[in-house]
């Protein structure tokens, strides 16, 4: 080759750069060590799966009834797990598409949930989630108590008064839920005393040494304005032998009845012409060997002319909330019993024969009274339940002879 002119050398320079041009070129096309190659091989995409998924209850619920359900949905794929945290552990069941999971059993009262899933396609690709919830709160909760012992012995007269915590609007659903058995399963009616009080008497006297059971599905139900009641109850209480009592202001006695025989009669003395003794049948409400009684609380003070100091009656039996009582009379009064009425409306007996009646008579027990000239005591002061006619007795404006 001849002398390199400046013309060729050009040449020469611009055939050797394009011949590294399409050297690189080729060698980007074959070479697996390249970094683009590299940074193709890691850009392939990761597999997603976004399928629809709903939670009840919503995300951020609050004052949630625990007894709704909890369930996680989703339109695609299948759900694989599902936790509940917050409070106890709480199972759930997945249905047979698996496109749906199902808490089992109530939740608890006034607790802050969290609910996590994860829902996973045909491919193993997993999407997972949260949401949170919180239930029914303790000022939103209700509950109710019961005027007997569960497992107790009472008398054949007993009445079934529940006491609600809150206001109940629902009466319909609360009666609903309300079984009675036992003790000769009778027809019984409710009678609602206030919004908050009801009670349940059988048409006739409960069938005597036996056992009534009470059974109230509320768990959960909105007994009105939002509030929840929060459990279900099962109670029974036992009746004893029959005791019936009947008290005469005539012959000033009291007859006493044992399974249905004549037992014992006593002499008594009544409330006086001021305070007269109450008539109709009454339910012994409760029992004291020994109970103090005071005269300021019927509104007497020193000076007045039925004061009375003070003093502990012996073998008390409550009749009425107001104060009527069987009882032993005070030793000034022994001379007044079985002639003259000295009491301020109590049923008062001679030694021998309170101690009879209090050891013979349990709270639930009937005592009658007649012929004081005087009205029957309002149903509510005490347990006058039983002078109300059944067919009357769930009409709370009907009046009878009180």
């Amino acid at each position: 080759m001849g002398p390199l002119t400046r013309r060729r050398l050009v040449g020469a320079g611009a055939l050797g750069l394009f011949g590294a041009v399409v050297l690189t070129a080729c060698g980007q096309d074959g070479g697996e060590d390249s970094a683009s190659g590299a940074a193709s091989a890691s850009a392939t995409p990761t597999p997603t799966f976004t399928p629809k998924v709903t939670v009840t209850p919503q995300d951020g619920a609050s004052e949630y009834n625990p007894t709704a359900p909890v369930t996680v949905v989703t339109d695609a794929g299948r759900v694989k797990a599902v936790e509940v945290t917050g409070g106890k552990a709480v199972e759930g069941t997945i249905s047979e598409d698996g496109r749906t999971w199902t808490a089992k059993g109530p939740l608890e009262f006034a607790k802050d949930y969290r609910v996590q899933y994860t829902i996973v396609n045909d491919d193993d690709v997993e999407h997972r989630g949260s949401t949170g919830f919180a239930t029914t709160s303790a000022a939103n909760e209700a509950d109710l108590s019961f005027d007997f012992e569960d497992g107790g012995t009472y008398g054949t007269g007993q009445v079934i008064q529940l006491n609600f915590s809150e206001p109940v609007t629902d009466k319909a659903a609360v009666e609903k839920a309300v079984t009675v058995t036992g003790a000769g399963d009778q027809e019984g009616k409710f009678r609602w005393y206030s919004d908050q009080m009801v009670r349940y008497r059988p048409k006739d006297k409960w069938a005597p040494n036996s056992q009534v059971n009470v059974s109230i599905k509320l768990l959960g139900t909105d007994i009105g304005n939002g509030m929840i009641m929060n459990q279900n109850y099962e109670r029974s209480f036992k009746t004893g032998p029959k005791n019936y009592a009947y008290v005469d202001n005539n012959t000033k006695t009291i007859k006493i009845y044992e399974s249905d025989k004549l037992t014992k009669e006593f002499p008594v003395t009544l409330g006086d012409p001021q305070w007269p003794s109450v008539t109709g049948q009454l339910v012994v409400m409760e029992k004291a060997k020994s109970y103090f009684f005071d005269s300021r609380t019927l509104g007497l003070k020193p000076g007045d002319s039925h004061w009375y100091e003070p003093f502990y009656a012996s073998n008390a039996c409550r009749l009425t909330s107001s104060g009527a009582f069987v009882h032993q009379a005070e030793p000034s009064g022994y001379p007044y019993v079985g002639n003259t009425n000295i009491s301020h409306g109590c049923i008062g007996l001679l030694p021998d024969g309170a101690e009879y009646f209090f050891n013979t008579f349990r709270v639930g027990d009937v005592v009658e009274t007649v012929n004081t000239g005087y009205g029957e005591a309002d149903p509510d002061n005490g347990y006058g339940d039983w002078n109300i006619p059944f067919e009357h007795y769930q009409d709370a404006s009907w009046k009878g002879n009180w």
